[in-house]
């Protein structure tokens, strides 16, 4: 067997009480303001306020590092087909033991599909999941998959009073008062674009540990964020992607905006149902046309804005992505093939030049994004045209495959590329990609007798997807956050995780803006 690295779940919690002791900030004081938090759109908002609220069987820490959570151990059988998961005691919010057939019943109903498809896909690898005992959770698995621990730290993994919305996370949303044990349980909120109130949970397992007593969350635009931000009406923005990034470096302080590169590609989608791009040859050259370094550092300002030759980013651990062959040519060389494939399908660009309707959202970031796309395009005979939509119109577009080309951004919460590659099965998509090899291989991979075997096998079917042009790789976004100075406890870091239990506040500070 092998056991998870030892790391006492209340060590990260304890620096933070210790720094908000030295501070004179005690947690849980009626002194202490509330930490206002700006979330960039509704999606991060409700991401956050789920954070904040849920506990799974594992957590992460403030660098992002797998830590435990419900569950005070675990332990990897030789083989990697089987996890063991003793819990901690703990209660939730209605004063009830969290029990291990609590626990079952959650991942069972995240398998079930009843937490998004997106935990359902990656829960496949599971087998089966029992509590052999009252406060011990086994999940088998068909093939090693060590990511399945991330995965279970996620919010849509969060551990539920069976039969109810009821949790055991640090905090309670709502304007309601804080309830105590045996009154009226604190179910998970829908977020609206009101601010979402979150007081500290006192039946949290590690609540003294918790250095916040209270923080308020609010879904912005990334403009009307940042514009809080600098009247010094909220203490912390997260949630930034494309759209505000050149804002906020104008306007905030240096030390103020931190930047970390997520695990996300953006992705030109092609539609093969639509001529010309029914042309192999065709989706080819626009895959050959673009200067995808020059796009990173022209968009961003930062060369750690890597291109996406293929479907995914490079920071996965454990992961290569398949790099095309044409990867290595010289711009100049891959445009001039790209005009010689164009011509080879009877895509005469000189005499009739082509043009294509790219969706995109009403984001302004979008628009600039698609500037030096639509520019290295022209230069092979192919003009773009823009069908701006808001967010949620975009997404019924994209899902109905009502487009030519679609600009979307990909993300995966675990070091695991399936979620840049199922999308392209034959039944997920509704825009003609569809080779039966990759979904074999991708079906294989969860036979796999090994991680390093599985990943080959999802690398192989990443390749077949990419040469065949089921999207056009454009570049690895930076992720941004505004943090005030009298925040302490906020790290960057790949995963994107800045759970607000982790953080406390310095209002000594505040004089030093």
């Amino acid at each position: 067997m092998r056991f998870a690295r030892p790391l006492p779940y209340g060590l990260p919690y304890g620096v933070l009480v210790a720094a908000a002791l030295l501070a004179g900030c005690r947690p849980g004081t009626a002194e202490e303001p509330p930490l206002a938090v700006d979330a960039v759109g509704e999606t991060a908002g409700r991401a956050l306020v789920a954070e904040a609220v849920s506990a799974g069987l594992t957590a992460r820490d403030s660098d992002g590092q797998l830590v435990p959570g419900l569950a005070q151990s675990w332990r990897v059988s030789d083989d990697g087909l089987s996890i063991v998961f003793r819990l901690r005691p703990a209660h939730f919010v209605g004063g009830r033991d969290v029990t291990a057939a609590d626990a079952v019943s959650s991942i069972q109903r995240a398998r079930s599909g009843q937490a998004g498809p997106a935990a359902r896909d990656l829960l496949a690898g599971v087998t089966e999941v029992n509590a052999p005992l009252e406060n011990v959770i086994e999940i088998r698995l068909s093939t090693p998959q060590p990511e399945i621990l991330e995965l279970l730290a996620l919010p849509q993994l969060s551990i539920r009073r069976r039969g109810t919305r009821e949790t055991a996370g640090a905090f309670l949303a709502g304007p309601e008062p804080v309830p105590q044990s045996g009154e009226r349980a604190q179910v998970l909120p829908e977020t609206d674009k009101a601010a979402i109130r979150l007081r500290r949970n006192p039946e949290y397992f590690a609540a003294d540990l918790v250095a916040l007593n209270a923080a308020t969350v609010r879904p912005l635009s990334a403009e009307a964020a940042i514009q809080r931000f600098n009247r010094g009406e909220s203490d912390l923005v997260l949630g930034g992607g494309i759209e505000g990034l050149g804002t906020a470096r104008v306007t905030a302080r240096r030390d103020e905006l931190l930047l970390e590169q997520p695990r996300a590609a953006l992705l030109l989608l092609v539609n093969h149902k639509r001529p010309p791009l029914d042309n192999r040859q065709v989706r080819l050259a626009l895959q050959l046309a673009l200067n995808r370094q020059a796009l990173g550092q022209s968009f961003f300002g930062t060369q750690a804005a890597a291109p996406i030759r293929a479907l995914s980013p490079a920071n996965i651990a454990g992961y290569q992505p398949p790099q095309p062959e044409w990867s290595a040519l010289p711009f100049v060389a891959r445009q001039e093939q790209a005009r010689r494939l164009l011509m080879e399908a009877e895509a005469d660009t000189l005499a009739q030049r082509l043009s294509l309707t790219v969706a995109v959202t009403d984001s302004p970031a979008d628009t600039r994004l698609l500037e030096p796309v639509a520019a290295d395009f022209a230069a092979i005979g192919i003009d773009l045209k823009l069908a701006r939509r808001d967010p949620a119109s975009h997404r019924k577009a994209v899902a109905a495959g009502d487009f030519d080309l679609a600009l979307i951004r990909r993300d995966t919460p675990i070091d695991s590329p399936l979620p840049f590659l199922l999308p392209n099965l034959c039944n997920r998509n509704r825009h003609g990609v569809c080779l039966p090899e990759a979904d074999k291989l991708v079906a294989d991979s969860w036979k796999a007798p090994t991680r390093s075997a599985r990943l080959s096998a999802l690398a192989a079917a990443e390749k077949l997807w990419a040469e065949d042009g089921a999207a056009i790789g454009l570049v690895q976004p930076i992720g941004w956050s505004l943090v005030s100075r009298r925040v302490e406890g906020f790290k960057p870091n790949p995963t994107g995780s800045h759970a607000l239990r982790h953080l406390s506040l310095n209002p000594a500070r505040k004089l030093l803006k």
